[in-house]
């Protein structure tokens, strides 16, 4: 995975939790007026009125999972040279990375970000193949439930993508042969445009009452299972240059992880 894809996780997630903590005052119903009139007559047409500052409700969490993603158009490739790739891509890949998000009134808005873990194809002797991705997105949500630390959000994400499969030799080789001829690796790099759509579950597992009527601050787990859909913004390139015969391709399939976190809701 090379830096650039780094840092774009990197900074979706960061700009994800700035905005969390910056529009992540949930407006939560008011109380209304004490019952206790004192010996003083109701006045309907009085505001109710409100005590104490609404808090903020916002959540941080690492996620790790997996992400069935479709290697079609490569493994065809591979296919059709099966002399040097006996096998196929796998199309499950472990994922590693974070989540932050606020709450404002019932919608969310936050970030995420995660990177695909490098798996390879089988190869011949002297010759390996790997693939390794990652994706970064602004998330935007809208809470279905939230009582007693127990929070439920479908979600739409928008943010972009990158994948990479290298190709390295591995043989033993001279010393003057590497000299001669230095490229002994190449890697195709392709990025994008991503969407996704996903399902949010998360409750306070450890933690005390907050602030907000119905809400719990403390340790989190949660669950996120969703779909992503890349657009390309170009074909596949090698080391920086166009490609011409390269198959179509989109970081698409569908995911589920488990994320362990802090927040409040």
């Amino acid at each position: 995975m090379n830096r650039l894809l780094i840092r774009a996780i990197a900074l979706s997630t960061i700009l994800g939790c700035s905005l969390s903590t910056r529009f992540a005052a949930a407006e939560e119903p008011l109380k209304g007026p004490s019952l206790d009139t004192a010996g003083k007559p109701l006045n309907a047409a009085a505001p109710a009125p409100t005590d104490g500052i609404t808090p903020k409700l916002a959540g941080l969490s690492v996620l790790g999972g997996v992400l069935l993603l479709d290697m079609g158009p490569v493994n065809d490739r591979l296919r059709e040279n099966r002399t040097q790739y006996p096998s196929d891509f796998p199309v499950v890949f472990p994922i590693l990375g974070g989540q932050g998000f606020g709450l404002f009134s019932r919608f969310l808005i936050g970030g995420s970000g995660a990177g695909l873990l490098s798996r390879s194809a089988d190869e011949t002797t002297g010759h390996r193949v790997s693939a390794s991705g990652a994706w970064g997105t602004f998330d935007f949500g809208y809470q279905l439930l939230r009582v007693n630390g127990f929070l439920i959000a479908p979600v739409l994400s928008l943010g972009g993508y990158g994948m990479s499969i290298t190709s390295t030799q591995t043989a033993e080789v001279g010393f003057n042969e590497v000299l001669g001829n230095p490229t002994r690796s190449v890697t195709l790099t392709n990025n994008g445009f991503l969407t996704g759509l996903s399902l949010v579950a998360k409750t306070i597992l450890i933690g005390r009452r907050g602030q907000v009527p119905g809400a719990r601050s403390g340790y989190s787990l949660g669950l996120r299972v969703g779909g992503l859909y890349g657009f390309p913004v170009h074909g596949w390139r090698a080391d920086g240059a166009a490609v011409s015969g390269d198959p179509s391709f989109g970081l698409r399939g569908g995911f589920a992880a488990l994320s362990l976190g802090v927040g409040t809701w």
